[in-house]
This record gives structure tokens, C-alpha cells and sequence, in this order.
């Protein structure tokens, strides 16, 4: 059956790996360099476009958004329900204008964090042509982490709260997409992940 987004010509990529992998990196780079004829690709990070929506100077259709909660919900470490996570996503996607003729190419990274937003995305949005899961050590990705602290709280018992809860939740999510995942490693420096990532991507023709 074809979802609602897939009639309308958007392709969707979730982009997972724990905390530290370097997921924005590597698609704020792809975003940056693709330019295939016909396709525009598009980079939403999960985590940054929440934290964007608790500045009060960002505006956002969304009936009944509450940016006290979702603050409160970043702070505390805490996953959004589906309730309140899929509309503000649907939102974001199904309101950006589509160039004529092109295919809007989403890359979605840090979704999905559990089974539950996964099934409300397809359900509310569409599903994914491709799961792409970033490979990188604890060590190393302890150390990204580390050294990018986007909050005061950023440190090594936060990273290993949610990298425990990443591993746990991705036995489901493993399960659901394996017949389209594909694994790309992130151990190496910004050039190599950036190579190993794009040889990860559904070629252009596969729509």
C-alpha cells in the first residue's frame, strides 16, 4: 500500500546511531554536497528542530503545541510520546515548499528513538525507503560527545543513559527495518564517515 508522503514524491531516510556518531555531521554534509537531478535533499535533525521550537521566536502551526513540555522533555532526557512528536514532524515535512519536478529527499536523523514513534510515523506520514544505522565505538563516541556539549548536562552518565536506551530500543527497530538497513561506519575521521555514509544512500534511480 502507498502511504500518503510516498503519493506525494517525498522520500524518507532515518538516519540512527548513538549518541556521539556523528548523525547531524554526516547529513548536514550530505544535504551540502548532493545535488542529483530531480532530488533535493534535506537534513532534519529531531533534536535540533526541538530545541529550535522552545525558542519562543519560532513559529510552528502546530494545534496545541506546548514548548513548556518539550523543553521540559529535553532537559530531563526524556523521548516525546508519539502524540506530540509525529504531528510536530509531519508538520515540519508536509509544510516545506517542493521544488517543480523534484523529489524532496528527507534525511531524518535521531529517528526513531523507540518502536512506538516508528509505527506513528508510518501510520501518520509515511515509511521510510531506507534505515541507515552509523557503527562507531563507545569510546569514541563518548569522546564526540564530550567534546560537542550542546547542554550543561552533557556528560559521560548522560551518555551512557542514552546510549544503554539506544541499544535497547534498536533489538525492535532492527527487527522492523532489516530488510532495508544498511550500516555505515563511523569510527573514522569527517571524510571517511562522510564516504562511508553516502555508499549507504539509495541511489537515485532506486525510486
Amino acid at each position: 500500500m502507498v502511504s500518503s508522503m510516498q503519493s506525494c514524491n517525498d522520500i524518507i531516510i532515518f538516519v540512527l546511531g548513538p549518541p556521539g556518531s556523528g548523525k547531524g555531521t554526516v547529513c548536514k554534509a550530505a544535504a551540502g554536497m548532493l545535488h542529483a537531478p530531480g532530488r533535493r535533499y534535506l537534513h532534519l535533525s529531531v533534536g535540533d528542530y526541538l530545541r529550535e521550537l522552545c525558542r519562543p521566536t519560532t513559529s510552528c502551526e502546530v494545534d496545541g503545541l506546548d514548548r513548556n513540555r518539550i523543553r521540559n522533555h529535553l532537559r530531563d532526557n526524556v523521548l516525546l510520546p508519539a502524540e506530540v512528536l509525529i504531528p510536530i514532524l509531519k508538520h515540519k515535512i508536509t509544510s516545506t515548499p517542493k521544488e517543480k519536478e523534484t523529489t524532496n529527499v528527507w534525511l531524518i536523523d535521531g529517528f526513531p528513538r523507540n518502536i512506538e514513534t516508528a509505527l506513528a510515523f508510518e501510520e501518520e506520514i509515511g515509511n521510510p525507503m531506507k534505515v541507515i544505522t552509523l557503527k562507531c565505538s563507545r569510546d569514541t563516541a563518548l569522546e564526540r560527545f564530550q567534546n560537542r556539549r550542546r547542554e550543561k548536562a552533557d556528560n559521560e552518565e548522560r551518555f551512557m543513559k542514552r546510549y544503554d536506551e539506544y541499544m535497547k530500543n534498536m533489538e525492535e527497530i532492527n527487527k522492523r527495518y532489516r530488510n532495508i538497513m544498511e550500516e555505515a561506519c563511523a569510527d573514522g575521521n569527517m571524510e571517511q564517515c562522510s564516504i562511508q555514509f553516502l555508499a549507504a544512500l539509495p541511489p537515485a534511480s532506486s525510486d
